[in-house]
């Protein structure tokens, strides 16, 4: 993976969900999403908070860190707690209601994705950085960490208004190894899966069918690989 690559395609799946947000209603944006109890509005305004970088972020990890992966990223056994994703909805909700306040949650995600390419456009993505409450990790793997927020994501918009999902090919490029890493394989060739199923199951975004189950043996408890 070339160091610049996570970043095109932070760009380039930003900009799509930018243009499909720019296509809705300000009812839509009232929809329950099928990140319950989010609706629209505030999934959009976690998407924007979840890429919001500030100048002062990430300092350099300190010499000889041992460095987590973006796989590693996901396998933090907290994520899997009733009390982390309910820490999520309460800051989410909660900063939902001062944004919205003063603008749009899609000028509000505009603002945060350009200033946040901006940023990482003037840093060393091979350099190692030190993630808030997370570890030491590499900046090119940690935006690969942030496409997927913003892909996964996107999924999540479009299945909320009923459109047919749509990844960017550099996002699932850049994406599926960290994917592959977390089931442990590629997966079976029998599944004929490609980038984008494997996202959406790899995700949950997609519910595995009993065939798939059935190819997929034991592996199958491995999903959704994230969520």
């Amino acid at each position: 993976m070339r160091d610049r690559d996570p970043l095109t395609a932070l760009a380039d799946e930003s900009r799509t969900l930018s243009a499909l947000l720019r296509r809705l209603s300000a009812a839509d944006f009232e929809r329950l999403t099928n990140c319950p109890p989010w609706n629209l509005n505030e999934l959009v305004v976690h998407i924007a908070a979840s890429i919001r970088l500030d100048d002062d972020a990430l300092l350099a990890a300190p010499p000889g860190s041992v460095l987590m992966t973006a796989a590693d990223y996901y396998r933090r056994p907290e994520r899997d707690t009733s009390e982390y994703r309910q820490r999520n909805v309460d800051q989410t909700r909660q900063l939902a209601r001062r944004i919205l306040a003063r603008t749009s949650a899609a000028r509000f995600f505009d603002e945060v994705a350009s200033d946040t390419l901006d940023t990482l456009g003037r840093r060393d993505l091979g350099q190692p950085v030190q993630v808030p409450g997370r570890g030491p990790m590499k900046l090119a793997d940690w935006v690969v960490t942030r496409v997927v927020s913003v892909a996964a994501h996107g999924l999540d918009v479009a299945l909320t208004v009923n459109l047919p999902p749509r990844t960017r090919r550099s996002a699932l490029d850049v994406m599926h190894p960290m994917l592959v890493s977390l089931l442990g394989a590629e997966p079976p060739a029998q599944l004929g899966w490609d980038a984008q199923t494997l996202l959406e199951v790899g995700t949950g975004r997609r519910e595995l069918t009993s065939d798939e189950r059935a190819i997929l043996g034991i592996a199958q408890a491995r999903f959704p690989l994230l969520s």
